[in-house]
């Protein structure tokens, strides 16, 4: 008997399903590079894809470092305007609201946009300055908000010299939407001045983006445990961290709420009684005492 052998079935080239390659996901700041370092033989170059991937985000840093931080929004001022004035100043901060001051306080709204959130606190007797540094913006706070007394004023961080110059101090400082348009080292800048701009016991209530950057925007990707980190190293504790979903239901967006407060700086030590003696003749004078210390801590 003659045995045939048997034939060996193969899939037609159209058919054979594409080679498999490991997930290579987009990154949260929009720049679509590969997070995976497989390597990967780059055609012709002798480059591999992990090498390609660092020069890709080394060049979408500069690019973003190289814009201003308002990158966007004077164009789109009218519509970001509608988009802000469209939730409400409770709905927007349901989970801080609870950090804010009952009584009439001192309150500085930096990157303040359409004024919603500075109109709401105006309103309820806090004497509130709104810093913006798009021209547009400003114009629009002030037409849709012209019957609540508001400070507008032209300034932007990391340093706000203009406002810095004014050596005003806060009872809270609000930061909506912010936060993630400084790069790493404007935001270690940044939080040294808001450190500045608070009297002892105020608050910092800031909320950090996360999710797909909208073409055009210079945003950075910003996380809870670095902002607290530089927190602590300028005198602020956390004193609330939560996160939840975007108020405007935008796909991959959501939000994590901070409030931070500057604690009490160390009490000197008590001088002994040679101390004392030394200082009033050395001084000429008495040493001051504790409301004294305290009206010369808090301007």
């Amino acid at each position: 008997m003659t045995v045939r052998a048997a034939k060996t079935m193969r899939t037609p080239p159209s058919r054979r399903p594409p080679p498999s390659r490991p997930h290579s996901p987009v990154s949260e700041n929009g720049t679509g590079v590969l997070e995976h370092g497989y390597r990967l033989l780059m055609a012709g170059t002798g480059e591999t894809a992990l090498e390609s991937r660092d020069m890709n985000i080394n060049t979408t840093d500069e690019r973003l470092r190289s814009m201003a931080s308002a990158a966007g929004y004077g164009e789109a001022a009218e519509a970001l305007a509608e988009q802000y004035e469209s939730v409400t100043f409770a709905e927007v901060h349901r989970e801080v609201l609870h950090l804010f001051p009952s009584r009439p306080s001192r309150v500085l709204d930096i990157g303040a946009g359409s004024g919603r959130d500075a109109a709401a606190l105006a309103a309820q007797g806090h004497r509130v300055v709104a810093v913006e540094p798009t021209a547009e913006l400003r114009t629009l706070g002030r037409r849709l908000h012209a019957d609540q007394e508001i400070d507008w004023i032209d300034d932007a961080l990391p340093e706000l010299p203009g406002l810095s110059a004014q050596g005003r101090r806060f009872d809270l400082i609000l930061l909506t939407a912010v936060w993630m348009h400084l790069d790493a080292r404007q935001r270690a800048s940044a939080m040294a001045r808001l450190g500045g701009l608070l009297v002892v016991g105020g608050r910092v209530v800031l909320s950090l983006r996360h999710g797909p950057v909208p073409a055009g925007r210079r945003m950075f990707p910003v996380c809870a445990q670095e902002t607290i980190d530089l927190a602590r190293e300028h005198g602020l504790d956390v004193v609330h961290h939560a996160r939840r979903e975007d108020p405007h239901g935008r796909p991959g967006v959501s939000w994590t709420y901070l409030g931070l407060q500057l604690r009490e700086p160390p009490s000197a030590p008590r001088p002994s009684a040679g101390d004392h003696g030394r200082d009033q003749v050395e001084g000429g004078g008495q040493d001051a005492g504790p409301e004294d210390v305290r009206q010369q801590r808090v301007p």
